[in-house]
């Protein structure tokens, strides 16, 4: 993919997020963000005798779920948020701070590819739907392997990823671009998150096809897509 196909994909991926953030509040009834996703409220119990823990979410948009875990974890957790959006961040730092958890919550806007993540640092990393924005496929295995060196010893990974994306024009039915700068097929995709967490404890593992409209530019855009889920604790140094 070259710098024109990269800026167009970050620039309609940008624009629909800040539409969605801008029509929709944290947690309102309706909207997909009414509720954290389940896979990462799960893990909660895991970590119920953590006297303090370090959490990384990247991806975080406006608060989904690094604000519940915060509430659940408050006084005894930091959480870096990265997001490269700005006015994802912005709305973050304002949600934390509704919330009562602006002491645990450490907004950075920056891209995936540019946050670079400590070695042995991190309880619980997630990244749900944030990996395949990275630059390109490169880039993404690059980033696995600084997840997997980045949590502790029993820490625990939850990576949430499409698969397979196409998009069409709802209206017309015009195939579209996939705006996502990494589509890898289905078992490709298996095969790298195997390898990345091998020889470790894989706590949930599952894909399922999903279908849901999206807003792009001039249209909105009705995409279907392979997601999966790995949950993996790392039970070794």
């Amino acid at each position: 993919m070259n710098t024109k196909q990269l800026k167009s994909i970050r620039d309609a991926e940008k624009a629909s997020h800040i539409e969605i953030y801008s029509t929709a509040k944290l947690f309102e009834s309706g909207s997909w963000l009414q509720k954290p996703v389940k896979t990462v409220t799960d893990l909660i119990p895991y970590f119920s005798n953590y006297h303090y823990i370090n959490i990384l979410d990247l991806g975080c948009g406006v608060g989904r779920n690094c604000i519940p875990l915060a509430q659940e974890f408050k006084g005894k957790c930091k959480i870096d948020c990265v997001d490269i959006l700005d006015f994802a961040v912005k709305e973050l730092n304002s949600n934390s701070i509704n919330y009562d958890v602006e002491k645990e919550i450490n907004g950075l806007v920056s891209s995936i590819d540019d946050f670079q993540i400590t070695p042995n640092h991190y309880d619980l990393i997630i990244a749900i739907s944030a990996l395949e924005h990275t630059d390109n496929t490169d880039s993404f295995k690059n980033k696995l392997t600084e997840i997997s060196n980045g949590v502790t010893k029993n820490g625990i990974v939850c990576l949430i990823i499409n698969s397979q994306i196409t998009e069409v024009n709802k209206e017309t039915g015009q195939e579209l671009i996939p705006q996502f700068e990494v589509n890898l097929k289905t078992q490709e995709l298996t095969d790298l998150l195997n390898n990345a967490f091998k020889g470790w404890e894989i706590i949930k593992s599952t894909v399922r096809n999903q279908r849901y409209d999206i807003p792009r530019k001039n249209c909105i855009s009705d995409l279907t897509t392979d997601v999966i889920t790995i949950v993996a604790r790392k039970i070794y140094n």
